[in-house]
């Protein structure tokens, strides 16, 4: 399972209300997509390295009765809570300790007497394909997605403004808000329009986060744009830095995903080493997160120092990083190259992020 791969909310939902139709005689079901609609996935993901965490439409209309057909086309979870009901958290803390976690050179971690953390165990309870009446009473959760799942539907018979979330993407969120049958709603054909124009707006923000220029000593873990759009790649790709700089690996803000920074002897994607099994731990394989994996190799607030031989094989992780307030990790995390060499960075949740750092 792959976390997060390849969110002005409420502006195109003001769009749509503008073009609007009398109540049909009969329910209908609009389509709202988790992820970027149909064909202009591959135009994201492949041409541009991105992705849209984000609904879309993420503001829709619509009369008591009918129905939202939710379908996901990459890696997403619909939550839709009850009312005054809060979202689901992607991971949370066991109550249980992490103990005898030792790096390569059989030193005690540091977070062993901390809390074990695990994946949220409702997410693994896939609804996926089903359908749902909901009037506010009781959450409509689908889980994790599995394979090419089925869309989910949802028949709304209440009306109301409601919101719903991707656990995994955190403010990644879309709204409904339900009329009675006597008042108007946007035609499907206005529904289509407004989509067209959210896609292209976001296709605009991942040209441009292409570009991302960072300041020296800094490099930032994916690049962020409005509407949920991330690029997935480090800025800079490349870095020269001579021994003891210090460097800050950082989310950019507005970012609705969570990244790693890591180095270690080996390559994520490839099978068997070091940094694959820690970048395992995040492709949902067993509820618990390995803490080498949840956990940075270093203290919080302590300086770390990189050396080819850090916790035995040149290990410097910085923990998941994200920019919630929901959750309780960080936004950046730095270390300082204490010796010279060629350090590969990667994302352990996206392997496929690759930097390097020559320090000289």
């Amino acid at each position: 399972m792959k976390l997060g791969k390849h969110a002005a909310l409420l502006a195109t939902a003001g769009a749509v209300a503008l073009a609007v139709v009398p109540a049909a005689a009969h329910a209908a079901t609009r389509t709202v997509t988790l992820g970027e609609p149909g064909k202009t996935v591959k135009t994201f993901e492949n041409k541009l390295g991105s992705d849209a965490n984000a609904f879309f439409p993420n503001g829709v209309t619509i009369h008591a009765g009918d129905s939202l057909r939710f379908e996901d086309t990459s890696f997403h979870v619909l939550d839709l809570p009850k009312r005054g009901g809060k979202a689901q958290q992607l991971a949370i803390l066991t109550g249980q300790t992490v103990a005898g976690s030792l790096d390569a050179a059989g030193s005690p971690f540091w977070f062993n007497g901390q809390q074990q953390a695990s994946f949220n165990p409702a997410l693994f309870a896939s609804k996926w394909g089903k359908k749902f009446t909901y009037n506010g009473s009781k959450e409509v959760l689908s889980g994790f997605p599995t394979g090419k799942p089925k869309p989910l539907t949802v028949k709304f018979t209440k009306t109301g403004k409601f919101t719903f979330y991707c656990p995994i993407h955190p403010g990644m969120k879309g709204v409904v808000r339900v009329v009675a049958k006597g008042h108007s709603a946007p035609s499907g054909k206005a529904v289509a329009k407004a989509v067209k124009r959210q896609v292209s707006r976001d296709l605009k923000t991942a040209k441009a986060l292409a570009k991302t220029r960072v300041p020296a000593g800094t490099v930032d873990v994916g690049s962020a744009g409005p509407g949920g759009v991330e690029f997935y790649g480090f800025f800079p790709q490349t870095l020269n830095v001579a021994v003891g700089t210090t460097v800050n690996f950082r989310m950019t803000k507005g970012s609705y995903e969570t990244h790693t920074a890591s180095t270690g002897p080996d390559n994520p994607e490839q099978p068997g080493g070091y940094l694959a099994t820690l970048s395992a731990a995040f492709q949902g394989g067993s509820a618990i997160i390995d803490p080498r994996a949840a956990y940075p190799s270093d203290p919080p607030g302590t300086p770390a120092h990189l050396t080819p031989t850090s916790h035995g094989n040149g290990f410097w992780h910085s923990g998941p990083m994200d920019t919630s307030n929901a959750t309780p990790f960080p936004s950046s995390n730095s270390v300082t190259f204490s010796a010279a060499g060629t350090y590969q960075f990667y994302c352990l949740i996206h392997p496929f992020m690759h930097a390097t750092v020559v320090v000289k």
